[in-house]
């Protein structure tokens, strides 16, 4: 399904924001192992939760009913997701992997549809291509999903960062 992108989009910042988020949080994951791993289901419910919030910003600029539909699914899963990790944490430690797995490749098609929608370079392609194997793995390695999850993700949050920060900024009208 192709998402139609308007690049005149009033919220392109809002990308942008979500980008240099996600890569914050990934390089504070990188550095604080082991309280991320306490904190973790909590911060990937915020995260989940604003980036389903920022779905919902698109919902009306979507020009066709398909890309509105698109973002109002997405955007009402991310923000369920999000409740749900920050309310029981506990419960959200011990089901994380597969929740990361499937969440990152729901991420990893839409960034790639929406390139492709775009009409862009390869490059946000790749990202999706990249968040996808990322959720794969994650999701069917049990051994490595288990032992790397906080590795994994924090780096698949900063190229997820990268690629919205990308997003937003060829996104943002250009004036002449």
């Amino acid at each position: 399904m192709e998402l139609p992108i308007d690049r005149s989009i009033r919220h392109w910042w809002v990308f942008l924001i979500r980008g240099i988020l996600f890569i914050l949080v990934g390089i504070y994951m990188i550095f604080s192992p082991l309280a991320s791993f306490i904190a973790l289901g909590f911060l990937f419910g915020l995260m989940i939760l604003l980036a389903g919030i920022s779905e919902l910003l698109n919902v009306p600029r979507g020009n066709s009913s398909g890309g509105r539909s698109w973002h109002l699914a997405l955007g009402i899963i991310e923000i369920l997701f999000g409740i749900v990790l920050m309310s029981h944490v506990a419960t959200s430690v011990a089901i994380l992997r597969i929740l990361v797995g499937i969440w990152f490749i729901f991420r990893g098609v839409t960034l790639f549809n929406v390139s492709r929608s775009m009409h862009t370079s390869w490059v946000p392609r790749l990202g999706g291509v990249l968040i996808v194997m990322f959720g794969l793995l994650i999701l069917f390695d049990v051994a490595f999903g288990s032992i790397t999850v906080i590795l994994f993700v924090a780096i698949a949050f900063i190229i997820t960062g990268i690629f919205n920060a990308w997003l937003g900024y060829n996104m943002k009208p250009r004036t002449s």
